[in-house]
């Protein structure tokens, strides 16, 4: 998004008109109208799954829809609805409903379009739900909303993606916008500024910026064939436009002046030069990642003037570290260039601080305010801002605090073992695995891992689990009759290939990209060498760093509040 993001403000339409020409901060007029679209359109905005109509289990990958009627009707995608299957329905509040698949219209050979579909709560109601707006008159250039459930975050709660309407009607008859999708988002809500449903998510290409979402005069048109139970192979005949179209057009879009739009980049001049770019050395090559300077203004402990500390992510950051500033040289400061030193390294939260031989104060970012406290709901769809190499990157506020487990990160040996009479022996080594890089071989006897001596397959593997990639383990083994002690560094997980457009994205996901406790999504569109960047908001608030590229959707991002414990803990030992 970034760039678009300022074209989007740019591109402001009726529906800010009056607090574009009023305001003297119509950035944050466009962010107030945000956040009140997303408060009325996050409680029907809901993950579903296919069940068991009998037993419950689930019988499918998770996807989205929006309820767009008090009495549970439900948008979604054909290509993730079958008629007369039953689904599980989730609320952002943890409420758990069930619902009915009914009409579907889908072309074959793909059956990608026009992609439409539509479901029916069980029971009464009535339920929380965000009323239909039109997709007739809408304008390229129109912010607009998403609010649903990427795979690859795996909450209950939906994430929020801010962005445009890019093409109003595409060769496949979709709107495209620029509000980021991944699989799990399909039949997920597109809203317009007053919280209204434009469109439903379906499909993507390649480009983060290529997103298809099947108009919501889809389900207008044809909503009494879509009330029915039914698989349409063409066009339905039963049709009907539901309201008057006129009722629900965008007016014109108003561009904003010149002088307004200087002030959107306000938070960009104050923080240009917070970060640095750190180089150094990775598996025997070059590696670059972005370092945020940090103040020892308000931190315990005794200050160094001539020094400053920089926070960046850990395992982009290997040995013979150097650094270079996004705008200017050393020569501004009257310094050669400075050395650095690691100062603690945290893999768990995949942090590292450094410091910096060369007193850097005005530039450097305080921890002083951070604050310990949860987002609150009502912040999401905050305007952030991150610094890039002296480059600014926007993106919005996604989530709340969240955790996400180590599906991608934890420590992966490469090797299995097996009883063989009473010993326990490695009987596979992959190649070039952890385990084969330490030298064990199948046949080799386990005697003891860490501190556990091992009796089964089963305590083998207990005695891995919560180690990381890059942690390091000591087995001590019986091979070829000799005791042997082998030290073996993890690795990540292999990774799973798929020809999914999702997955191929320019500048690709970050290798650790989860085993957080306690981070925050934002869709700005930051790539694995860019993390470590600082995060702020409008106001200029340092909000925390980008520590992760997750996925197509997401970049996960540590709040200060945690950089600040990780300082002082290791400021004070």
């Amino acid at each position: 998004m970034c760039k678009n993001l300022i074209i989007l403000f740019l591109s402001a339409f009726l529906s800010i008109t009056t607090f574009a020409q009023k305001s003297a901060k119509p950035a944050n007029a466009f962010e107030g109208l945000v956040k009140q679209a997303i408060a009325k359109a996050y409680p029907a905005s809901v993950l579903m799954w296919e069940i068991d109509a009998a037993t419950g289990n689930r019988m499918s990958a998770q996807f989205s829809g929006v309820v767009v009627t008090k009495e549970g009707f439900v948008l979604s995608a054909a290509h993730v609805v079958r008629n007369d299957h039953s689904y599980q329905v989730m609320f952002p509040d943890g409420k758990v409903a069930t619902a009915k698949g009914l009409g579907r219209i889908a072309f074959p050979p793909d059956n990608m379009v026009p992609d439409a579909a539509m479901l029916k709560l069980n029971g009464d109601g009535p339920w929380p739900f965000a009323p239909m707006g039109s997709s007739y008159g809408l304008l390229v250039g129109q912010p607009c909303i998403s609010i649903a459930y990427p795979e690859t975050v795996e909450q209950r709660k939906p994430n929020v993606r801010l962005g445009e309407i890019k093409v109003l009607k595409n060769e496949y008859g979709f709107i495209e916008s620029s509000c980021l999708m991944e699989p799990g988002d399909s039949g997920g809500p597109l809203f317009d500024l007053d919280g209204k449903v434009i469109g439903i998510h379906s499909g993507i290409r390649e480009s983060e910026q290529v997103n298809y979402e099947v108009p919501v005069d889809t389900y207008r048109k044809f909503w009494n064939a879509l009330t029915k139970p039914a698989d349409y192979t063409s066009l339905p005949k039963d049709s009907i436009l539901l309201d008057a179209l006129a009722n629900s057009k965008s007016g014109p879009g108003i561009a904003l002046k010149k002088d307004e739009v200087k002030q959107f980049g306000k938070a960009d001049r104050n923080t240009i030069r917070t970060c640095v770019t750190i180089s150094s050395t990775l598996d025997g090559r070059m590696q670059t990642v972005i370092g945020t300077l940090i103040a020892q203004d308000g931190l315990p402990g005794k200050k160094d003037p001539k020094s400053t500390l920089i926070i960046s992510k850990n395992s982009m950051v290997g040995t013979d570290a150097e650094i270079s500033l996004a705008k200017g040289g050393w020569q501004e400061f009257g310094l050669k260039r400075p050395g650095l030193q690691v100062i603690a390294r945290d893999k768990k939260h995949d942090l590292v601080l450094l410091k910096l031989s060369a007193r850097m104060g005005e530039e450097a970012v305080s921890l002083k305010h951070a604050k310990a406290d949860s987002i609150a709901p009502l912040e999401l769809g905050t305007l952030l801002l991150s610094q890039v190499n002296g480059t600014a990157v926007w993106g919005a506020l996604g989530s709340q605090y969240i955790t996400l487990p180590p599906k991608s990160s934890y420590g992966y040996i490469g090797a299995a073992t097996g009883l063989k009479g009473d010993k326990l022996v490695f009987t596979i080594v992959q190649p070039n695995s952890a385990a084969a890089d330490a030298g064990i071989k199948v046949g080799d006897a386990v005697v003891q891992i860490g501190n556990t001596k091992p009796e089964d397959e089963l305590d083998f593997v207990k005695a891995l689990t919560g180690k990381m990639a890059g942690d390091t383990v000591t087995i001590n083994t019986i091979a070829d009759g000799k005791p042997v002690q082998r030290t073996v560094i993890l690795k990540y997980p292999p990774q799973r290939k798929s020809n999914h457009p999702a997955e191929h994205f320019a500048g690709g996901k970050s290798i650790r990209r989860d085993g957080f406790k306690d981070v925050f999504i934002q869709d700005a569109i930051i790539k694995p060498e860019q993390c470590g960047s600082p995060v702020f908001d409008l106001k200029g608030n340092f909000m925390g760093i980008n520590i992760a590229r997750l996925s197509r959707t997401s970049t996960v991002v540590v709040p200060a509040a945690a950089l600040r414990k990780f300082v002082i803990d290791n400021l004070t030992k």
